[in-house]
């Protein structure tokens, strides 16, 4: 016979006490059908009646009378085991370092860095669409982050490289075909851009503001992803940090280059004037490692 398993005991306990399918169903968080099948593989399982029906009268049979009290003291053990196991999970959520990251975090060529020190650091990685606002908002200890222009002085910053802007075009488009492309190109194209408050969108207003046009939004999405897949349906054209995608494109987008290259940069940050626990100076510095020993390699 196998171990009974925390959803059995507990519906036969509330039905037991109860007496009413109705109550024992909502006391046990589930339907009255489900209820009903959980008793009947409890019963099979034992190879005994617990549960008898008459004349819409629920009933005990002796032996479900007999064992109510040992099938509670499971019931309330497995509730303390669940109890143990919740708090234990709390409390590692509690010490995991928060890393706010950017979206589509997975596709950057740091994320197997990162993974690999997940394995010896614990780590609670989010991804937030603003992960600098994280940090200084103090709701995280660290944030991998993709920025042009400054960082301010009270942030110790970690440069993991750069990324730069492509443009996704679905391939029936004409400008697919071009090896290249000036964001002054794009100025008659429909594009798909995430939400207008969202910092990155913000940043592709600003540059093609700069290269002298108002890009026309006719899709604001919440992922990158979202737009890419739009693009393969042939509603638009979407701008976005290459290393934010993955590589497996759908057939019907072409990705293309633009020139000049508009470039951000790639790092980890963390704020300077606060006090790091030792286990966040140690993901720290493992962090600094990982990646010289990565720049090393590169030059040799």
């Amino acid at each position: 016979m196998s171990t009974l398993d925390f959803k059995q005991t507990i519906a036969f306990v509330n039905l037991a006490n109860t007496l009413d399918y109705q109550y024992a169903a909502k006391k046990s968080g589930i339907t009255v059908d489900e209820l009903v099948r959980t008793i009947k593989a409890l019963e099979n399982e034992l190879n005994i009646k617990l549960i008898r029906l008459e004349g819409g009268v629920v009933e005990l049979t002796e032996i479900g009378a007999k064992l109510l009290p040992l099938i509670t003291e499971i019931a309330q053990k497995h509730a303390k085991l669940l109890s143990v196991v919740t708090d234990y999970r709390k409390k590692e959520a509690e010490e995991a370092i928060k890393v706010a990251v950017v979206p589509g975090f997975a596709n950057y060529q740091a994320a197997p860095v990162v993974k690999k020190l997940v394995q010896q650091h614990k780590m609670n990685i989010i991804e937030d669409v603003d992960p600098m606002a994280q940090l200084q908002q103090g709701e995280s200890e660290l944030a991998f982050i993709s920025y042009a222009g400054k960082l301010p002085d009270d942030f110790e910053v970690l440069s993991v490289g750069t990324d730069d802007l492509v443009v996704y075009i679905p391939a029936r488009n004409p400008l697919s075909k071009q090896k290249e492309l000036t964001l002054s190109d794009l100025k008659a194209e429909k594009f798909l851009t995430l939400h207008h408050q969202n910092p990155f969108a913000v940043f592709v207003q600003q540059v093609c503001a700069a290269a002298g046009f108002e890009l026309y939004s006719v899709f604001e999405g919440e992922k990158g992803k979202t737009l890419v897949n739009m693009v393969a349906l042939g509603m638009g054209v979407t701008l976005l940090m290459e290393q934010s995608i993955g590589e497996n494109l759908d057939s019907k987008v072409v990705k293309v280059p633009i020139v000049p290259q508009v470039t951000q940069n790639l790092a980890f940050v963390r704020r300077k004037n606060v006090e790091h626990t030792p286990r966040q100076e140690k993901l720290w510095q493992a962090l600094k490692e990982s990646f010289e020993k990565g720049r090393l390699q590169e030059i040799t």
